[in-house]
């Protein structure tokens, strides 16, 4: 049993180290939403429906990972979201767009924006006072209920397997390269809950 636990600790490191070495060279693989790109924001006084600007994106930026979203929830105003587009490609969608939605090219108003890149930080940062107070919480839990039975040694076990658990969650995430997206946090943060609950529990069982 003990050869076992080795070994899972041992492939569990190797996956962490491995994840830390990942992000040194090459940093995480953000989604559109995070990236250095330019956004074009079309307005359409007609209105429009999103699958169909959604398509005309994808057939003007072929290959390319693009986002479509809604400006004003008066349906007039849509962003399109790509890394980066020439100046055919633009004009290609105007066109498209001013076909579909019969509206003269020169009078369809379009708009151009340098979108800076987000820092990964800037991600993290609103759920670290969050999760630090759960932490010293349930530390401090541990000690309470466990004050006659090694209460130091079961708070650093907490702390290590809760690192090991968050490690494990973003080591896997750089080495498969799954782009870092709006819900990357919230998950993490619920395997962060749960491995907090379960590991408590099991402490308290010891």
């Amino acid at each position: 049993m003990k050869k076992i636990t080795k070994l899972m600790i041992a492939v569990l490191t190797a996956i962490i180290l491995s994840g830390i070495v990942i992000v040194i060279l090459y940093g995480f693989n953000k989604d559109i939403s995070y990236q250095k790109s330019r956004k074009i924001e079309v307005n359409i006084p007609k209105g429009y429906e999103k699958e169909d600007i959604r398509q005309i994106a994808n057939e003007v930026f072929s290959n390319k990972n693009i986002q479509v979203r809604d400006i004003e929830k008066t349906n007039q105003v849509v962003s399109i979201r790509v890394k980066d587009y020439t100046e055919d490609e633009l004009n290609n969608l105007k066109a498209k767009i001013s076909e579909k939605y019969n509206i003269e090219k020169d009078k369809l108003s379009v708009f151009e924006v340098e979108v800076p890149a987000t820092k990964i930080s800037t991600l993290v940062t609103p759920y670290i006072f969050s999760v630090g107070l759960v932490t010293v919480i349930s530390a401090v839990y541990i000690v309470l209920r466990n004050i006659k039975k090694e209460p130091v040694k079961k708070v650093l076990k907490l702390l290590i397997s809760l690192i090991f658990a968050v490690g494990l969650y973003f080591s896997i995430i750089a080495i498969t390269r799954i782009p870092v997206s709006e819900y990357t946090m919230p998950i993490a943060l619920t395997v962060y809950i749960a491995s907090l609950l379960i590991i408590v529990g099991k402490l308290n069982k010891e």
